[in-house]
């Protein structure tokens, strides 16, 4: 198979925060209650976009867009990931980013890493900047296929000729949906169900 695009995860991918949700409710103190929400949005008593505002709503005092980019964007690129990103790039893939977390970081690191495809999900502000407590709801946690597919047809390449790179147990579907899915450092629901693991991003170069 000609693969012609690669999808990354982006929390425990191409950077090495496993959840920028959790880091969010680490810096406000929020993330013993989170707990409950996420129970309840994996139990199917939710939807992630009111699982996103419950989250939200956490956070007080309601804070100011800058305090959220100064929390998320002190973050580290997993090892390898400039190395494979530009390998990728010069060898003409499309590469895009789909994660369950804020394009404020996704873009930062798509910025850094040249992807130009980026799909998250984005925080609404009020005119001063301030957090609204709403979303733009754009990629479910337990469905992130369904944004795969969406951008394969932005991309317009068929998904079996796509390559998706993920960490965690919610990337199941994600991964099974593509023509190659590849655990990356996975946790140990991943490891057990994937076909193909990989502790270094380098070692992508030996499926493409």
């Amino acid at each position: 198979m000609a693969y012609k695009a690669i999808a990354f995860d982006l929390d425990g991918t191409l950077v090495t925060d496993r959840s920028s949700w959790w880091k969010l409710h680490r810096h406000f103190g929020t993330y013993e209650p989170s707990l409950k929400n996420m129970e309840d949005y994996e139990q199917g008593k939710i939807a992630y976009d009111e699982f996103m505002r419950r989250d939200i709503a956490l956070w007080k005092p309601r804070p100011h867009v800058d305090t959220i980019k100064k929390i998320l964007l002190q973050y580290h690129l997993t090892p390898h990931a400039k190395l494979i990103t530009e390998t990728l790039g010069r060898k003409g893939y499309h590469i895009a980013i789909i994660t369950t977390g804020l394009d404020i970081l996704a873009n930062a690191v798509a910025s850094e890493l040249h992807i130009p495809h980026v799909m998250a999900n984005v925080l609404i502000l009020n005119k001063k900047g301030y957090l609204t407590g709403d979303v733009i709801f754009n990629v479910d946690l337990l469905k992130k296929e369904q944004a795969f597919n969406n951008l394969v047809l932005k991309i317009g390449v068929d998904k079996e000729q796509c390559v998706a790179v993920g960490d965690s147990r919610y990337d199941r579907g994600f991964l099974k949906n593509a023509g190659l899915g590849i655990a990356f450092n996975p946790d140990e629901v991943l490891r057990r169900e994937a076909k193909f693991v990989i502790n270094d991003l380098e070692e992508l170069l030996k499926f493409i």
